[in-house]
């Protein structure tokens, strides 16, 4: 897959040189895995000892209610952190699923290393942790614009809410989105025939245009 990073490019070790990232992923006891596309790589209420870093595709953080029905709360690409939440808890048992959306590669980092760092307390290890925090900020502010989107009263205005957020990310009115129709029918939290009637019904209006997964936001 072409979107692959460098354990060195994910912004967790930003300002980290690449001689003390080598000792500090063996101080985090890392260790790297793939997982193949549908493959869960966290289920819901499993203990979340480590928390991942995605090197290679996306992963899914998803949500199924007691009928079987799955929300779509967060897609996550190369660099990002997922599972942090859980792991670094005290009771660290994690409240969603996390599934590899395309095939990926994942390197994960112990929790426990983390929080208590080795007895030689590394310049490099607090930076870990410094960036730790910025990047759990960030996943805040991305959760609030899930409740954003999520919270229109009307099917257009959470369609038009998420597609003026991703323009305003990408700087751009023409936007590329980085789901499927049906996956970003279930972030939404809406019917994928509703969505799709609704998306053709703003073309015909003018208010948009799209071909698959590229958007083209109309004044």
């Amino acid at each position: 897959m072409s979107n692959a990073i460098q354990p060195g490019q994910a912004p967790v070790f930003q300002d980290i040189a690449p001689e003390n990232l080598t000792a500090l992923l063996s101080c985090l006891g890392s260790y790297s895995r793939s997982y193949e596309k549908g493959e869960f790589i966290i289920l819901d209420q499993e203990e979340v000892p480590n928390l991942g870093v995605v090197l290679q595709g996306t992963v899914h953080m998803c949500k199924e209610d007691i009928w079987g029905n799955q929300t779509l709360l967060a897609y996550l690409n190369p660099g990002e952190l997922f599972g942090e939440t859980f792991a670094l808890q005290t009771a660290a048992r994690s409240s969603v699923s996390f599934q590899a959306a395309t095939d990926c590669h994942v390197l994960f980092l112990s929790s426990r290393h983390i929080l208590y760092p080795c007895e030689r307390s590394c310049l490099f290890h607090h930076r870990l942790t410094r960036n730790l925090f910025d990047l759990l900020g960030k996943k805040n502010v991305q959760l609030m614009e899930k409740i954003e989107v999520t919270g229109k009263g009307t099917l257009r205005e959470k369609i038009l809410t998420y597609l003026s957020l991703q323009a305003q990310k990408q700087g751009s009115k023409y936007i590329t989105l980085p789901l499927t129709r049906t996956e970003m029918a279930r972030f939404l939290s809406v019917n994928r025939s509703a969505m799709t009637r609704e998306l053709s019904a703003m073309r015909a209006e003018g208010i948009l245009d799209f071909d698959r997964n590229t958007f083209v936001l109309k004044p």
